[in-house]
């Protein structure tokens, strides 16, 4: 078994990682997003983060090269280690030798139904959305420490009316609440990313905010619409309507009932007016 002590140093991350990388022949892949923990402080932070107790499974999307793993198996039931990258399982199995609540699974988290108590990664920018989106509406679990880059990151968050934000924040706020936790250099990696990143953890929400008539029309309203942030309302239902092939009466309709918000842009709507959008549409075209 590896000596954890020799873990709670950066220096001692920093030499495992590096050695742990010949040994198996790995260069960090950019497609996949590859930046190794090399940060024992943030490794504690984590941790924490999770509110682990001895009855939780633990979901770790991304294992690398169990450094964090190592720390989770000693204060949680189970470990589930989901790894897509079939050279860094082989380095798992190595590190993770003699550890009997882990599983290691060479798998796509993108791809699979993740059921635990708490899930945890560091999520590759590429896949951020997606992923996210895949743990919301796919996934069961009671509490979520992830890390993303800063500027995803505060999309999750964003208040209407500003830079941030999005589609994503509709999502992030309709499924769950979100709260920060870190801002990480990019020293805390190997090797280091060009820009910060965030540790966020995410809560499922028992029961949305608002109500929605329809989950999938809804957020296809949402879609559509924030391709068009910056027009106001009148004009991006307008357009949109179009493009769903929604009938002119109904779209007259609509935009007759909705005349208080038309003015608006649409990056200044809240979630909640989004939803009165969408149900409204939904009932005149259903």
């Amino acid at each position: 078994m590896i000596d954890k002590k020799f873990l709670r140093t950066r220096e001692g991350l920093i030499r495992f990682t590096l050695r742990m990388l010949k040994k198996h022949g790995i260069r960090p892949q950019k497609s996949l997003g590859q930046h190794f923990l090399v940060d024992p402080i943030l490794i504690d932070v984590i941790i924490d983060s999770l509110e682990l107790s001895k009855e939780d499974i633990v979901a770790e999307i991304g294992s690398g090269l169990g450094t964090l793993t190592l720390f989770l198996a000693e204060k949680c039931k189970k470990v589930v280690a989901i790894e897509i990258d079939r050279r860094l399982v082989n380095a798992l199995h190595e590190v993770l030798k003699g550890y009997d609540n882990v599983e290691i699974m060479h798998a796509d988290a993108l791809t699979i139904s993740i059921n635990a108590d708490k899930i945890t990664s560091n999520v590759p920018y590429s896949i951020s959305s997606r992923l996210l989106e895949h743990l919301l509406k796919r996934c069961k679990f009671k509490l979520a420490a992830l890390t993303f880059q800063l500027e995803f990151a505060r999309r999750l968050y964003a208040s209407p009316g500003t830079r941030d934000y999005s589609r994503i924040t509709i999502l992030a706020n309709y499924y769950s609440i979100v709260e920060k936790v870190l801002t990480i250099p990019p020293s805390s990696f190997l090797p280091s990313p060009k820009v910060y990143s965030q540790l966020v953890k995410i809560l499922p929400r028992e029961v949305p905010p608002f109500k929605v008539k329809d989950d999938e029309f809804f957020f296809r309203i949402v879609r559509e619409l924030f391709t068009l942030r910056n027009k106001t309302l009148r004009r991006a239902l307008i357009i949109a309507g179009k493009n769903m092939k929604i009938p002119s009466e109904v779209l007259k309709e609509a935009l007759r009932q909705l005349e208080p918000l038309l003015g608006l842009r649409v990056y200044m709507l809240r979630p909640i007016d989004f939803a009165q959008i969408a149900n409204l549409l939904f009932d005149l075209t259903h």
